[in-house]
């Protein structure tokens, strides 16, 4: 079976799906709807309220992009709401839109690595679960790997460095002055 570039994509990027066992999204108060996961975009979830399991679409909907459950009736009064998930550092959609912009799998690797490189809060997800607590060593590791897809997509080898580590993360994404950036502030 070929792998889909979506696929190839998460695996590039080494985007695994992590798995939160019975991760505790609050207590019901007979009015609150709306729950949150920790974490987020989820891939798949299964939700409990009070011990019973709930049905998607029936009894919640579930807000892949955000990790946001919103219930069809309130959870009761004192009712636990517990959530097993798994979940990625990025959506389907961001990366699909990566591979339309980009055109091919290095190229989209290679946005979304400066992604990470670029949101710190994306990059503590990208590293949570792994044993190394130096996230320099992960940055670095990233850094290199961004190298290598350059290298391999015949994109320019040189990397403008900034004058510190916090002004590099903030500008990588803007370093590659060949394409042009825009941000959707809506």
């Amino acid at each position: 079976m070929a792998l889909t570039d979506l696929q190839r994509l998460r695996l590039t990027v080494a985007d695994r799906t992590r798995l939160i066992v019975n991760e505790t999204l609050g207590i019901g108060d007979g009015a609150a709807r709306t729950f949150q996961t920790q974490m987020a975009p989820v891939v798949e979830a299964a939700v409990r309220v009070g011990g019973s399991v709930q049905d998607e679409d029936t009894d919640y909907t579930l807000d892949t992009d955000l990790g946001r459950i919103v219930f069809t009736v309130a959870p009761a009064d004192g009712a636990e709401i517990v959530s097993t998930y798994l979940w990625t550092v990025f959506s389907d959609a961001e990366l699909e839109d990566a591979l339309t912009r980009n055109g091919s799998v290095n190229q989209a690797a290679i946005e979304a690595l400066r992604w990470l490189l670029a949101d710190s809060e994306r990059f503590i997800k990208y590293t949570h679960g792994y044993e190394t607590v130096d996230r320099s060593e992960a940055r670095k590791a990233i850094e290199n790997l961004i190298d290598r897809l350059e290298a391999q997509a015949g994109a320019p080898a040189g990397v403008v460095k900034a004058i510190s580590g916090d002004e590099e993360a903030l500008l990588a994404p803007f370093l590659d002055t060949t394409r042009e950036w825009s941000v959707d502030v809506g």
